[in-house]
Formats: structure tokens, sequence, C-alpha cells
């Protein structure tokens, strides 16, 4: 990747309860994103005649994790977006733009995640709601490229 994939020009999308997709980036807490990514889990396939371990990798797991600023703003802001969606399985597509503004060909992480958390937090002195998605359909997130 390119040395200049810088947070400011990271895009996060969510969607809505109605199944829109919404820009939550600036109501992002600076920092704060982790994943998206995979872990896929070990399998110990050690035999009894084996001299050395082996292992084999199990399902792929994903996460995105995020901490949002407690935007009431109505259909845009991330308190309201989030309110709504937790429990319910929707897009969240994650562009890095690459210098600017993310453009075409530039990576992108999406696909369907359950909304498993929207807890309420303070980050320096700032309400703040705590996100947290997970694979959420039978078809797993993958990396690309914006389009």
């Amino acid at each position: 990747m390119a040395k200049d994939i810088l947070e400011r020009f990271i895009k996060i999308y969510v969607d809505d309860s109605g199944g829109t997709a919404r820009d939550l980036s600036s109501d992002m807490v600076p920092g704060s994103l982790s994943g998206p990514g995979f872990t896929a889990p070990e399998i110990r396939m050690t035999g009894v005649s084996d001299q050395s371990e082996n292992y084999q990798a199990d399902r792929k797991d994903a996460e995105v994790a995020c901490q949002f600023y407690m935007n009431d703003t109505a259909s845009t802001g991330a308190y309201t977006v989030l309110k709504g969606i937790q429990g319910l399985v929707g897009t969240v597509r994650i562009d890095f733009g690459t210098g600017a503004t993310p453009t075409t060909g530039d990576p992108q992480y999406s696909g369907e995640h359950i909304c498993l958390e929207t807890g309420i937090g303070i980050q320096g002195g700032a309400m703040v709601i705590n996100a947290r998605f997970k694979p959420g359909a039978t078809t797993a997130p993958a990396w690309g490229t914006v389009s």
C-alpha cells in the first residue's frame, strides 16, 4: 500500500435501518478505527507420529470497530443512524483514499455486517458511541477497490 493513505482520507459508510448508506466519516473519532481485516483461528492438526505441530486455518472472522461522536443530526448523524441498527444486518463500507478523498482504484473493504454494539462512552469529554460490527451474511466481506 502507498504511504500516503492517511486516516483523514478514510470514508466509512454504514447502512441505516432503511438500507440507505450514510457517510459517518465526519463523526468518527480520530484514531478509533480498528479492523477491517480478517483473522483465521487455528485448528491443531497434529497427528501422533508427527514430529512437529501442524495447523490449519479455520474460517475467517472479521470485525470493524470504531467510535463516533454522538451527532443527532436528522437522517445523517452517527447517533441517528446507529440507534436504529443494533442487531440488524447492513452494509459497512470503508474506502481508503490515496493522498486525497477516495477515488476509483483506491482500496476498499465492504460487506454485510451485523451491528453488535452501540454503547455510549466518553472520549476527551465528548459523548461517543462505541460501535462494533461483525460479518452478518453467508458471503464474507471482501477487500476490493473503489469503483
